[in-house]
């Protein structure tokens, strides 16, 4: 309870013991201040659970336990628990009148006790005695005594009868016990106080104590003398030592055998070898120091009494030492021998199996080990186990060969699964499965499936066999993937080489029938290594037939498949993604595979028929739509289904995760660049939908992962998911594959008004169409104004329409994606700047950021230069500012930002070279990084006709906004932009 001023604690809980009735003690909990050497003081309140923390104590688990037995052993919850029910509560003195109940009590009593004073001295809490508030409780705290008293036992037979004495032994000296100032806690086992030392007394009860508080010696009545020693003495006279005067004395010293009994160890996993010197009526193990042991024999008269000595023939038992050591066998742990070092737990064990008889051949018995109360069997065990694939599945079977007996493993399997090492055998006996069995088999039983006499894994979990060194045979090797494969010829892109991977670990999946999750960081093409798969599908399908309508449902005339898909071979893939993503997706697929046929399947206009839906290649869809449709859906057989930002199905609970379960696929792929968002509960969804069952039911997952994981940051669990799922999730950071990516990635992404961004839009679009064409007046100033003020403020409204009204209340399509993109961006731990040529819009995403809590830098025309400079600074050297929110024309020159790795467009500039010069930000010289620039477009708005005039008519663009010069455009060129 003592420390050092440095590291003492303030306040430490002391449990003080008062006399609530003869020989019942009872404990109470307080909060006790400490001094400046770590000293308890002074009490402050009773220490309750809920009073701890206003002291920073911590309720520990044995804390917590120590509670509960104070709380039991409350003096008016002992007298309600005697008294009976319905019945008015007697005080403790009238209960322990009745001799029958205050035997109850005393046992109900004093085995909380010693629970309370074996966790103190255990855990180290404070034991003070009779403290009041006012007492210094550090005087008045008990000391544990290191080692317990040992009780000697002193009989002499007289005329009159038999004097008794009982002394007790510490250490090397004995002491009468009238000479102490002495305290009995407890009878059983018995604890008492020696002056403010406490002590635990060994094989005796605690009352045997109390009669030599007194006297030294107890005279016993030749009448009385065979009642008391079968109620006092014979049941301790085996264990303790005897000194006996007057009585006949009978000695034996010939050792009959020596025997070798395994015990499993106290503070290890391992078994030890208990050696014990056997002679008639007694035994002794081979490290005691006794060279004798006395006991007494009662006759048939009142004091008819005999001494039994046996002397042991350390001759003898010298002999049989020598054979243990000879076998190897090695002392390191107490009185314990054991197998050298290296040995596993059980291998003792296995080691007096396979010896059993060489052993008895040298005269040693050998004692079945007993665990538990159960007799445990000495064998070997032999396993044999293999595994064999029956379609999706692994059929895991084998035999254990122990002894005489032959045992499935199936059958051994349901112990290892229930945690119960002992499996009976039919001799009585049990076979204890070795601890390595448990740890090694543990996750094949807990994610095997018990069916019948098989235990089933599913293929996807094959790597809990390959640890097992069980061939998964019918696994497609990665080489021989790599060696057949090629490209499909109808796949127009150039592949990285990082990219031509990833389609050959998605090949390797479809191969084997397994999903697959391409994590890859945003920009590095996700989307066109899934088209490469899909087409590679779409030429090598095994065989020509369509696709079929659902067998499960009833087909109709309508219904069945058209005549010409034999010819069409259609793929039936189907992509499900957020809205915003149709538009480039299909894009992509037009670019990238032309000859896909791909269908819309959004809007109120989308087919319903089967029929129609089974001709084309790819259909792609929202997940809002998918869920609205799905009982169309799950009617089809698709050879595909992919999901795009699959972090959308995270909630395991949703609607959208388990309709997009439902649907039947020979294969799935997954795309997210952040496969776990929040908890590792989202890793589970993404898994259980490309692969189903692959990490068990999420009870479990939650159980088996989560919980160790998150809370007790279990590496093993870490270790052992990460092996799970790694054959299924290729990630890819910017910077692994940096060598293979150019300086600069330009990407551009097609924005979806919102529906009532769009309604004005083109309210305003047609207003002004109508006026500047019916008044087209190109050489009139004022005309030239007016037409500039028009394309701008469709630029705004293309962005968000809160730029131009400001009592917008409605959303932004490109608004939202933005906010998307740079979500995903900014938990993979980049940079971005955000370019604009609107301060107002900019001004959107300073309000967003700073709702959550994001930190930024920002710059505009209107910081004063050494501002500009802070923002700056900040931006490139505090790791904490990710996005730098910069108006094109004040930071489009003149930065130097390498801190940045992404850049973001909001809007497009007329001339390219402004875009270009604002990318040049932070890709330049001392950029360390790959860079990315996102350009992003609204659809269907004047930013496509932008977009196209960088290209196509970049001149035009220039007289119509240029300062200088005559304007030479015509009408149909702006015709062309308000179209």
């Amino acid at each position: 309870m003592r420390g050092n001023s440095t590291s003492r604690k303030p306040y430490v809980i002391v449990f003080n013991l008062s006399e609530a009735a003869p020989d019942i003690f009872l404990p109470l909990a307080f909060i006790v201040k400490t001094d400046r050497h770590g000293s308890p003081t002074y009490i402050q309140q009773r220490a309750l659970p809920d009073t701890l923390g206003a002291f920073h104590l911590e309720l520990t688990p044995k804390l917590k336990r120590l509670f509960e037995l104070v709380e039991e052993l409350d003096l008016e919850t002992i007298e309600k628990h005697f008294c009976p029910p319905r019945r008015k509560v007697k005080p403790i003195g009238t209960l322990l009148e009745d001799q029958e109940v205050k035997k109850a009590v005393l046992i109900h009593v004093h085995r909380r006790l010693d629970e309370i004073l074996r966790i103190c001295v255990e855990q180290g809490y404070g034991i003070s005695w009779e403290a009041e508030r006012k007492s210094l409780v550090g005087d008045l705290l008990l000391e544990p005594s290191k080692q317990d008293l040992k009780p000697e036992l002193f009989f002499e037979r007289t005329r009159e009868g038999v004097t008794y004495q009982l002394r007790l032994r510490e250490g090397r000296q004995v002491w009468p016990i009238h000479t102490k100032d002495v305290t009995v806690l407890t009878n059983v086992p018995a604890w008492i106080i020696v002056g403010y030392r406490l002590y635990q007394v060994e094989h005796i009860n605690g009352f045997m104590v109390k009669p030599f508080r007194q006297k030294d010696t107890i005279r016993i009545p030749r009448s009385s003398v065979r009642t008391y020693f079968k109620q006092f003495i014979f049941k301790v006279a085996s264990k303790t030592d005897i000194i006996a005067e007057g009585f006949d004395v009978m000695q034996y010293n010939k050792l009959e055998a020596c025997e070798l009994e395994p015990v499993r160890l106290l503070f290890s996993e391992a078994w030890g070898l208990s050696v014990h010197m056997v002679y008639q009526l007694a035994r002794f193990n081979w490290s005691d120091k006794k060279e004798q042991t006395t006991s007494l024999k009662m006759g048939e008269g009142q004091d008819e009494i005999s001494i039994l000595q046996v002397r042991r023939d350390k001759v003898a038992e010298g002999i049989y030492m020598a054979q243990v050591r000879k076998l190897g066998l090695v002392n390191q742990d107490g009185s314990y021998f054991q197998l050298p070092k290296d040995a596993e737990a059980e291998d003792l064990l296995f080691w007096l199996a396979d010896r059993r008889k060489e052993l008895e051949e040298l005269g040693f018995r050998l004692r079945s080990p007993q665990w538990e109360g159960k007799p445990i069997a000495l064998y070997r065990p032999s396993l044999q186990l293999n595994a064999s694939q029956n379609n999706d599945w692994f059929d895991i079977h084998g035999e254990i060969e122990l002894g005489p007996h032959r045992i499935p493993f199936l059958e051994i399997a349901r112990y290892i699964k229930a945690e119960n090492r002992y499996f009976p055998l039919p001799d009585g006996t049990f076979f204890l499965i070795p601890e390595e069995w448990m740890h090694r088999y543990r996750e094949v039983v807990a994610f095997g499936r018990f069916k019948g006499d098989k235990l089933h894994l599913a293929k996807s979990q094959f790597t809990l066999l390959s640890e097992l060194d069980i061939e998964a045979a019918a696994m497609v090797d990665v080489a021989e993937v790599e060696a057949d494969f090629a490209l499909p010829d109808g796949l127009r892109a150039d592949l990285r080489p990082y990219q031509l991977d990833g389609v050959r670990w998605m090949v390797q999946h479809y191969q084997n029938d397994l999903g697959a999750c391409l994590a890859d960081d945003m920009g590095l093409g996700k989307t066109l290594q899934t088209i490469a798969v899909l087409l590679y599908a779409k030429e090598r399908r095994a065989t020509a037939a369509p696709a079929q309508v659902n067998s499960g449902a009833q087909l109709d005339l309508f219904s069945a498949p058209a005549p010409d898909m034999d010819f069409l071979k259609p793929l039936n893939a189907l992509i499900i993604l957020p809205a915003s993503l149709i538009f480039n997706w299909m894009k992509e697929i037009d670019k990238f595979a032309p000859g896909l046929s791909v269908y819309n399947h959004t809007g109120p206009k989308r087919h319903t028929d089967v029929r129609l839906l089974s001709r084309f290649d790819v259909i792609i869809t929202t997940y809002q739509t998918a869920l609205r449709d799905i009982e169309l859906l799950e009617r089809m057989e698709f050879e595909y289904v992919v999901l795009d930002e699959s972090q959308q199905i995270k909630n395991r609970e949703s609607k959208v995760f388990q309709a997009v379960n439902k649907l039947n696929a020979g294969h799935k792929i997954s795309l997210s660049g952040t496969p776990i968002e929040n908890s590792l509960a989202d890793l589970w969804s993404q898994m259980q939908f490309i692969n189903p069952n692959l990490l068990g039911s999420f009870r479990f997952f939650k159980k088996e992962f989560i919980t160790p994981i998150e809370k007790q940051q279990d590496d093993l669990k870490k270790d052992r998911l990460r092996t799970m799922v790694q054959p299924y999730l290729l990630r890819r950071t910017k910077e692994e594959v940096a060598r293979d990516l150019p300086p600069l990635i330009t990407k551009i992404f097609y924005s979806d008004m919102e529906a009532e961004q769009k309604k004005i839009y083109e309210k305003e679009k047609s207003a002004a169409r109508n006026y500047l064409l019916e008044n087209f007046l190109p050489n009139d100033p004022q005309y030239r104004i007016m037409v500039l003020q028009s394309l701008t403020k469709l630029r705004q409204m293309a962005n968000h329409p809160a730029l131009v009204l400001e009592d917008y209340g409605k959303e932004s399509g490109k608004f939202k994606d933005v906010l998307e993109h740079w979500s995903v961006i900014r938990r993979a731990g980049h940079k971005a700047l955000f370019f604009s040529s609107f301060v107002k819009y900019l001004e959107l995403f300073r309000t967003q950021f700073q709702s959550e809590k994001q930190q930024f830098s920002w710059l505009t025309g209107s910081l004063k230069p050494e501002e500009r400079q802070r923002e700056i600074q900040k931006f490139e050297s505090d790791p904490d500012i990710e996005s730098f929110l910069i108006s094109i024309k004040s930071g489009g020159t003149g930065l130097n930002l390498t801190a940045a790795d992404y850049v973001f467009i909001l809007d497009p500039w007329w001339n390219p070279t402004v875009e270009q010069q604002a990318i040049a930000r932070a890709h330049r010289i001392g950029q360390d990084k790959q860079v990315i620039a996102v350009k992003f477009i609204t659809r269907d708005s004047i930013e496509e006709k932008i977009l196209a005039l960088q290209d196509k008519k970049a001149q035009l663009a220039e007289d119509i906004i240029g300062n200088s010069g005559k304007m030479d455009f015509s009408r149909e060129d702006l015709e062309y932009l308000l179209l």
